[in-house]
């Protein structure tokens, strides 16, 4: 391993300080592997689920497909990038192996294609009609990009005094409120226009989304604890958990509300895949009214 003091502000991020113990280095590795494969396992399923949709929206599960592939891809480069940045020396797993660095600005390169992707998704799925889908659609891209670009510029400051990590990772909150309103905004609209037997799923949706997106800041702002490789760890983990559950358990959420839309608006490949279980039969003999409260 160099000698990293002289130019430690300049290397971005923490895991390029840190050393790491054969435990922490492959808890790494292993974290990152089971996110880009859980992406990449999901493909298929979310194309296959649109087949059982009413053609309104089937665009929402093919975007989900979308996420998958880009997210995997994505995912895939990080762990490379892991993989090449350490080597193991006397015991230890050392940073800047043979000068590659490591970098979580990927990441941040995925989340520009991804969350537009992932936004856009609501007010289909919920059924806004244009032009109110574009404009609900475009007030929430914009802060979210704006959001994911400050932290971008913030998160380079993790090595330094955390001036630059702090005051970008403000700004970047405050894009992160402004988005927050949007997609309450859309929420409120889709429990006022959208089915009164699937008026739970909105609101349980707005929680999920407050509770997974928040563990981004709270990755963001790890470092400042302290350089350690239970730190870079458990960062690597809050972000990876963050990415499954707002990306891909989103997405099958997405997905299963739409195939109930489907189903009460009578389209019969969707009342066939929900009257597989007990509690849904009652859906083919009407078909697709009253669908009950059993599963909201």
């Amino acid at each position: 391993m160099q000698d990293t003091e002289l130019f430690a502000d300049q290397l971005g991020n923490i895991e390029n300080l840190v050393s790491l113990t054969v435990g922490q280095y492959t808890m790494g590795s292993l974290i990152l592997m089971v996110s880009y494969g859980a992406h990449f396992a999901f493909v298929l399923y979310f194309l296959m689920t649109s087949l059982q949709l009413a053609p309104r929206y089937r665009i929402v599960p093919i975007m989900s497909a979308i996420v998958m592939v880009s997210a995997g891809l994505s995912l895939l480069r990080e762990f490379n990038a892991w993989e090449q940045s350490y080597e193991f020396v006397e015991g230890m797993y050392q940073p800047l192996a043979e000068n590659s660095t490591f970098t979580n600005a990927y990441r941040y390169g995925n989340w520009t294609i991804t969350v537009p992707i992932l936004l856009t998704q609501l007010p289909l799925a919920f059924g806004l009609l244009r032009p109110e889908l574009h404009v609900r659609a475009a007030r929430m891209c914009i802060p979210a990009l704006l959001m994911i670009w400050t932290g971008l510029v913030g998160q380079f400051g993790e090595t330094g005094n955390y001036l630059r990590l702090n005051v970008w990772g403000v700004i970047s909150t405050i894009f992160f409120v402004w988005l927050i309103i949007e997609v309450r905004g859309v929420i409120s609209r889709a429990i006022a226009m959208g089915p009164a037997e699937l008026a739970a799923w909105p609101k349980n949706i707005w929680w999920f989304f407050l509770a997974f997106w928040g563990l981004y800041p709270i990755a963001y702002a790890l470092p400042q604890l302290g350089h350690t490789g239970d730190i870079v760890v458990i960062r690597q983990l809050l972000y990876s958990i963050a990415d499954v559950f707002s990306k891909l358990v989103y997405g099958i959420i997405l997905s299963r509300y739409v195939l109930r839309r489907s189903a009460l608006e009578g389209y019969k490949p969707a009342i066939e895949a929900l009257s597989r279980t007990p509690v849904d039969l009652s859906m083919s003999k009407n078909g697709g009214a009253g669908y009950g409260d059993g599963d909201r």
